[in-house]
């Protein structure tokens, strides 16, 4: 196709044949249109606004520059990424050398806390339950929390917790608690068991000697000396007594600590422990536990 020959408007820069403002330059003031395609000569003025135009419109488009919100967001997101991809290389890393803490030790199954020996007794006008709490879990245990639930027929009424002398118990131990009845009557009871909780304490090795079971006035001390075998100071010595009857059945408790505490090593202190009768009747016979804990 033969170009035509045109003129540029010098006003609108435009093509006089067709209206386009879209030029090709050919030659030194000569340009074509990009639409018709006719071919003008110019003059140096008009052609110098239009090579203006013809840069202005062959440069690339520079982008938006994203404004200080836009780079804000930029910035958390690059921080998020960043901070996923540490999490997940120290998941997958090795881990040698970092130290560890140690599994927690598992619960103490509550049932192997037996509860023998229960029955109501009545002292002085006061009836409460009374049963002796061995420990068969073999570790060492702190004295466990034994809550009894009264009922008449379906009608719960209260519930009470028990009351211990001794504080710890080791494996293969016992001790007696007491709980109080209500005074309403029942016509029954559940006992529960709390989950127990490991002893932590140092054992002292504290012994007993020299023990005498007297009766003042009517009323049983436990008396005698403690000595401390251990190499290391001893910290509140404690006595815990049991009485008990003709039948075999427990009817008094009694509980009292050394004179001397810390008690030294290879030292003696005297010990007076009292009991407290829980049901009538001459004492055949006791035991008692000696606890010590650093």
């Amino acid at each position: 196709m033969t170009p035509r020959q045109t003129t540029i408007n010098t006003v609108t820069l435009t093509c006089s044949t067709c209206g386009s403002a879209q030029f090709t330059k050919l030659d030194t003031n000569e340009y074509r249109c990009g639409h018709c395609h006719a071919v003008t000569l110019v003059e140096d003025n008009v052609a110098q606004r239009l090579e203006k135009i013809l840069r202005g419109m062959q440069q690339p488009a520079q982008p938006a520059r994203p404004g200080p919100g836009a780079l804000a967001a930029i910035a958390v997101t690059v921080a998020a990424a960043i901070a996923v991809s540490v999490a997940i290389s120290l998941l997958g890393s090795d881990t040698r050398g970092v130290p560890r803490l140690p599994p927690a030790p598992p619960p103490i199954d509550a049932s192997l806390v037996k509860l023998t020996d229960v029955r109501e007794v009545q002292a002085r006008g006061r009836r409460q339950l009374v049963m002796i709490v061995r420990n068969e879990t073999g570790r060492k245990i702190e004295m466990p929390r034994v809550t009894a639930s009264f009922f008449q027929g379906e009608l719960s009424l209260s519930s009470t917790s028990g009351s211990a002398p001794a504080r710890s118990l080791q494996p293969g131990e016992y001790a007696p608690m007491t709980v109080s009845v209500p005074d309403q009557a029942y016509t029954r009871y559940d006992l529960q068991v709390s989950p127990p909780a490991l002893a932590r304490g140092r054992n002292n090795d504290v012994a007993a000697s020299k023990v005498q079971l007297v009766r003042n006035d009517g009323s049983y001390r436990l008396v005698g000396l403690l000595k401390n075998n251990g190499a290391q100071a001893a910290n509140s010595s404690q006595v815990t007594v049991m009485l008990y009857g003709g039948d075999g059945r427990l009817i008094g408790i009694g509980n009292g600590y050394g004179a001397a505490s810390p008690l030294a090593p290879g030292a003696l202190t005297a010990f007076d422990a009292r009991c407290e009768m829980l049901a009538d009747g001459a004492v055949a016979s006791y035991d008692y536990m000696v606890q010590s804990e650093g």
